[in-house]
């Protein structure tokens, strides 16, 4: 049957869209009380805005990314990833000229082609922020600080901070070529993507999701040990920053993250309940030193970090941290005959623009039914309109949570909710 959603992909409807937008506006609420403002990019980038700052070997790029050719044979990506986005945003709009640090957010969705599995879908919504401007283990704190903070508003358990530094260029290449000499005695022992990359970016073998757990990777050499002294002393004090804070975390010295722009800093929130989310990333990022000059903008520095909704909504309906969200009415309206339904509609108006969610049943006009409706959408008011009402212009209205029912003038109704 071809009327079905396409593979890996979600609809959200009525309660579940209800959560979608809570988990939107605590995160964003949240994020601009650290001064984030929002950014909305297309959902249609030109393909080498991902190749060039993602990383032509990374696996978003080689086996993930929706491309086509459009009729200008323009090779064009839905957007698999939110910072390259908002990169070439910031450097188009020369944002780069403003005399300040540029702290943005960004909430929307991104494809992907993987295998969907529990928490992982060919479309998924990520929300995430970027600060570009400044380079400083002040900032990156303080930024990392603010996904905590997030976790916290939504209340979820369990999660732990894991952190490390893959150290600047220096670092990088020194650690680089100790990584090659080690693996190339295992080079046969490698899978097919890892034996590529020990000759483009070694780096991208301690990320990879097929060998990592083989003996061998335990006993690699750690990029603590390539660190440059001003590379070490930059992690350090951003630690210092997040004990400030109150934020506990785990240095993890295989984290590497699995895109190119990468340098100093990255960092992963992990899922540590005793269930089978454990170990899953629910919040990932870094710092990036040339992302901006890669792109042809100014030597900017920048750090950000994005996590999935449906990931974030999986954990909370495990951990029962949905308030309770109403999505039903304020008032009902139960009309008895023809007449009192074109009334009804009338005032259903009246009342939705003084801002009450008013709903009338459009076909019945008996009690019974119209009843279940006014329960169904768990109504605070039920408003009565026959004839005897409508010729008294009067209503019957009942309040449902405090089981009380009286009649009432017409133009008294606006009064008694206000009292009610």
């Amino acid at each position: 049957m071809i009327y079905q959603k396409v593979k890996g992909m979600l609809d959200y409807i009525e309660n579940e869209a209800d959560k979608f937008r809570y988990i939107e506006k605590c995160v964003t609420d949240e994020i601009k009380k650290h001064g984030f403002r929002e950014i909305i990019t297309p959902i249609l980038e030109n393909t080498e805005v991902f190749v060039h700052s993602v990383g032509d070997e990374s696996d978003i790029v080689t086996k993930e990314m929706y491309t086509f050719f459009d009729k200008g044979n323009r090779s064009l990506t839905l957007r698999p990833e939110g910072t390259a986005p908002v990169a070439r945003s910031y450097i188009e709009n020369k944002l780069y000229s403003r005399p300040s640090l540029t702290k943005l957010y960004y909430f929307g969705p991104m494809f992907r082609y993987e295998r969907p599995q529990a928490g992982r879908y060919r479309q998924f919504y990520q929300f995430g922020v970027e600060a570009f401007g400044d380079s400083s283990p002040l900032l990156d704190g303080d930024l990392i600080y603010s996904g905590y903070k997030i976790f916290e508003r939504l209340g979820i358990k369990d999660i732990v901070l894991k952190i490390n530094s893959i150290g600047d260029f220096l670092s990088r290449e020194a650690y680089a070529i100790k990584l090659r000499q080690y693996f190339f005695s295992y080079r046969d022992r490698l899978c097919e993507d890892c034996q590529r990359r020990l000759e483009k970016n070694p780096l991208r073998i301690l990320d990879c999701k097929v060998d990592r757990n083989q003996p061998y990777f335990r006993t690699a050499p750690k990029i603590s040990d390539s660190l440059t002294p001003a590379s070490r002393a930059y992690f350090q004090k951003a630690l210092d920053y997040l004990t400030l804070l109150g934020v506990s975390y785990e240095i993890d010295y295989n984290l590497v993250r699995g895109l190119d722009y990468y340098t100093e800093i990255v960092f992963e929130y992990i899922y540590q309940g005793d269930d089978d989310f454990k170990g899953l990333a629910i919040c990932a990022g870094g710092k990036y030193s040339n992302l901006i000059s890669d792109f042809g903008g100014p030597d900017i520095p920048g750090i950000g970090y994005a996590f999935g909704l449906e990931r974030i909504m999986a954990l909370m309906d495990r951990q029962n941290l949905f308030p309770a969200l109403d999505s039903g009415a304020d008032i009902v309206i139960i009309a008895l005959d023809e007449l009192s339904k074109e009334h009804s509609l009338y005032l259903a108006n009246i009342l939705r623009n003084r801002g009450y969610r008013t709903e009338i049943d459009y076909y019945h006009t008996t009690l019974k039914p119209q009843f279940r409706f006014a329960e169904r959408l768990n109504a605070l008011f039920i408003i009565i309109i026959g004839e005897e009402e409508r010729i008294n212009k009067s209503i019957t209205i009942k309040n449902t949570k405090r089981k009380t029912q009286e009649t009432i003038k017409e133009e008294k109704l606006l009064d008694y909710l206000k009292e009610h």
